[in-house]
């Protein structure tokens, strides 16, 4: 399934392996759109998607569009270069 609302991953690389996700039509419908970065974990990709967004929707996160709001900890924004 690769169209529709909410879709299911059964694959995922991170736990837990099997969840649903909002499509990516959903989440740029939004109004506002909000991600958090907390911790040293969350560090590399929040840099990633931040200062060097691949649109090839290899990370579906850079694709989001619109209104964004990032709230992040010192540790989530440890490798930003900004």
């Amino acid at each position: 399934v690769t169209e529709g609302w909410i879709l299911p991953i059964t694959d995922s690389p991170k736990p837990p392996p099997e969840r649903i996700t909002f499509s990516l039509p959903v989440v740029n419908a939004a109004r506002e759109k909000v991600f958090v970065a907390s911790g040293e974990g969350k560090a590399e990709m929040t840099a990633i998607i931040l200062e060097h967004a691949p649109l090839d929707g290899s990370i579906p996160a850079a694709l989001v569009t619109g209104d964004v709001t990032w709230i992040i900890d010192q540790a989530g924004a440890s490798r930003l270069k900004k």
